[in-house]
């Protein structure tokens, strides 16, 4: 039962890396540690696989389809490699109920980012110094690396308003980055003890998933399926805030 439930999960970020660009680990580190109960490091760093790995795929996709950048993605990823190795050594000196709670506030942001949606994220393709890139990929890679996330939701918004690529190209591009930074980010965890068995009833679920996505996402609006997420990971993240500051105020 537990693997395949592993399976289900696997197949949700598929569907949320191929369709957005990102959202896998939005929703893998909580569903592996809340239903799976997998140990919050081991969760953190078993993310980087499951959602590299996908990325990966993806993003090979949508090279093939016109919808990867893959300069910018190069410049952006490299820049977030040294930071993405240092924000994972950072985190293994890191109580596991604090990284659920920064992990929580930033649910809480990105939420609010994919809710206002197209009137946060208007496309412009105005040119932008390398240097924005640079310095923005290294930040993302930090904070990919410390909190065992790809990025995807955070690339995403970084492409449009501060790169200047349209929508479709920075969810492409997004994807490239992510598992550039994932891989960086393993680089970190490689002493974990990883159950590899659930690692790869997760990936069987998730790599089908996400070959289906670009068929799934000419059917949605791009904005509504945003805003109902925006909702899905709001109240996730606040489930989790709670729980882990009530944890830590009685423990």
């Amino acid at each position: 039962m537990e693997h395949l439930l592993a399976a289900l999960i696997g197949a949700v970020v598929g569907l949320l890396l191929g369709i957005l660009g990102g959202g896998g680990a939005v929703l893998i580190v909580p569903s592996m540690v809340y239903l799976l109960h997998v140990d919050e490091h081991v969760a953190l760093a078993t993310a980087l696989i499951i959602v590299g790995t996908n990325a990966l795929f993806g993003g090979f996709m949508a090279w093939r389809e016109g919808r990867t950048q893959l300069t910018t993605a190069l410049l952006f990823g490299a820049s977030g490699m040294a930071t993405a190795y240092i924000g994972a050594r950072i985190s293994r000196l890191i109580p596991g109920d604090i990284l659920l709670i920064a992990f929580s506030i930033l649910l809480l942001v990105i939420a609010g980012l994919m809710f206002r949606g197209n009137d946060t994220l208007k496309e412009n393709s105005a040119p932008r110094p390398r240097w924005h890139i640079v310095a923005v990929g290294a930040l993302v890679g930090l904070v990919t690396g410390t909190l065992g996330v790809g990025g995807g939701f955070l690339i995403v918004p970084a492409m449009v308003l501060l790169v200047g690529l349209p929508m479709r190209q920075a969810v492409g591009t997004s994807l490239v980055v992510i598992a550039i930074n994932s891989a960086a980010s393993l680089l970190g965890h490689l002493d974990t003890n990883f159950d590899w068995p659930l690692i790869a009833f997760l990936l069987a679920g998730a790599l089908p998933s996400i070959a289906l996505s670009g068929i799934i996402a000419k059917r949605i609006a791009a904005h509504q399926l945003r805003q109902g997420f925006a909702v899905f990971i709001t109240i996730v993240a606040l489930l989790m805030l709670g729980e882990n500051i009530y944890g830590r105020l009685a423990g």
